[in-house]
């Protein structure tokens, strides 16, 4: 229950009763709105159009994730709308407003819309004729997770000056995270990309359409450069940010030569100044807010959106800090960037224990799988197919836990080869008479920490009590 008001309310003896209301628009016309409920009534948003089925008029609306599914889902609910003269119908094959805005709530004798208990955000998605009533159609609204991360791309009117054409189409590559593998590869771990060679106006090399702390040593075909003869640059360039290494003449290399770096991703605020954001749950809060519900940032970042419930990603972010659960990704860079969408299931994908689901507000909400073997008290118990709040589901009272004699774990992916560096092996022939191997996750948001200090990895015990 989010409205306290309502439930207030209905503790008074208010009636309650569903209500959907659509501020229907067809390609920028407005077409007005549209408000259905189970009778004729006034409201503070406006009269009740027409009235909806009694009884099964309303389909369920479920949110929430399960154990088995890691997919995003888009959550789906239909209203049936009286509609004996079809009216309502016309006006649909009319004009064609799907998109339009769409709210469903359990509004209460005497409260305002403010203060109505929310049920679904999202829009109209499509309808249907069910005589004598017209069925809308809503779902949650996904539209910005199709946005392209990052969405910004080469073009040859900018960067006219590149020795390789191919770049021209393709999206600017995104950073984040710590990217070093020197004491594992020695030869660079992200790939930079040249965006000018002439003598007149420079030797530059783009690294990341968003900050970076450092930029700790340079590549060149896989051999190690010195300090001298480059420089970095941040700042807006050609209309979009971006970070960008810039070779002195003299120092720049042949065309063919591929240059590649190590090097650490922007901070907590998308600056340079602060340490590197290496949470995965973080880095991904930052793709959708920054890059897919608003346009892509000109410095840092601009801070919370309402795509994103701040209250679950923010429980999710301590538990990958508490557990040491880093993250390193580069995005962009090729002719089909990942959508929102794909990065989100990119994300499920590489961390089995989380899932993702929307809520009654229209917002994403992220929950961790904690597999405590502690039962949970009854009255701390969350239910997985129901809302859920905290950022953790525990594992249902009896649950068995699976048990595997082999893992094979990959992990610390390099932009610069394509491929993991390394990978966990452990085996235990003694627990079962059987081999039972536990299925490989490709963790492509693995970063590897080489120098994490051994405070960091073996805290001091505590000081003994004062006698």
């Amino acid at each position: 229950m989010r409205s306290l008001a309502f439930l207030e309310a209905r503790r008074r003896g208010a009636g309650a009763w569903p209500i959907l209301v659509v501020d229907w628009v067809a390609r920028g016309l407005d077409l007005g709105r549209g408000i259905y409920s189970t009778a004729i009534r006034p409201t503070s948003l406006g009269q009740v159009s027409a009235v909806t089925e009694d009884g099964t008029g309303w389909s369920e609306i479920r949110y929430g994730s399960g154990i088995k599914n890691s997919k995003l889902e888009p959550v789906t609910w239909t209203v049936k709308v009286s509609d004996p003269r079809g009216e309502l119908l016309d006006m649909l094959e009319t004009y064609d407003p799907r998109g339009s805005a769409a709210r469903a709530d359990w509004g209460a004798t005497g409260l305002v819309a403010e203060d109505w208990e929310p049920l679904g955000r999202g829009l109209v998605a499509d309808w249907a004729r069910d005589e004598p009533f017209t069925a809308i159609i809503c779902k949650t609204d996904d539209t910005v997770l199709r946005t392209p991360i990052p969405s910004g791309l080469f073009l040859r009117t900018e960067w006219g000056s590149a020795y390789d054409s191919s770049i021209f189409g393709t999206a600017f590559p995104l950073v984040l995270g710590m990217h070093d593998l020197f004491e594992i590869t020695a030869r660079g771990t992200v790939p930079l990309v040249n965006i000018r060679y002439d003598e007149v106006i420079g030797y530059w090399w783009a690294l990341s359409a968003a900050n970076v702390v450092s930029i700790d040593r340079i590549y060149f075909d896989g051999v190690p450069q010195g300090t001298a003869g480059w420089s970095v640059l941040r700042g807006v360039y050609g209309g979009s940010f971006m970070t960008i290494v810039v070779f002195a003449a003299g120092y720049q290399p042949a065309k063919d030569v591929i240059v590649s770096c190590d090097c650490k991703g922007p901070d907590e605020t998308g600056g340079s100044a602060g340490s590197t954001l290496t949470g995965a749950p973080d880095q991904l809060r930052a793709c959708l807010e920054e890059f897919a519900y608003r346009r892509p940032p000109l410095a840092g970042w601009r801070g919370p959106a309402p795509i994103i419930d701040a209250e679950s990603w923010d429980a999710a972010s301590a538990y990958f800090a508490l557990h040491r659960i880093e993250s390193a990704r580069r995005l962009g860079a090729d002719q089909n960037a990942e959508s929102g969408a794909e990065l989100i299931q990119s994300f499920l994908d590489s961390y089995p224990f989380v899932r993702i689901h929307w809520n009654e507000l229209g917002a994403l909400e992220m929950v961790v799988i904690d597999a405590d073997d502690v039962d949970p008290d009854d009255d701390a118990h969350l239910e997985l197919n129901l809302h859920h709040r905290g950022g953790r589901v525990p594992f249902e009272p009896g649950d068995a836990r699976e048990v595997y004699t082999h893992i094979r774990m990959p992990f610390g992916f390099s932009a610069a080869d394509q491929k993991f560096m390394r990978a966990y092996e452990a085996q235990d022939v003694a627990a079962l008479r059987e081999k039972v191997v536990m299925p490989p996750v490709e963790n492509v948001w693995s970063q590897v920490r080489l120098s994490q200090d051994v405070a960091d990895l073996n805290p001091a015990p505590p000081a003994d009590p004062v006698p």
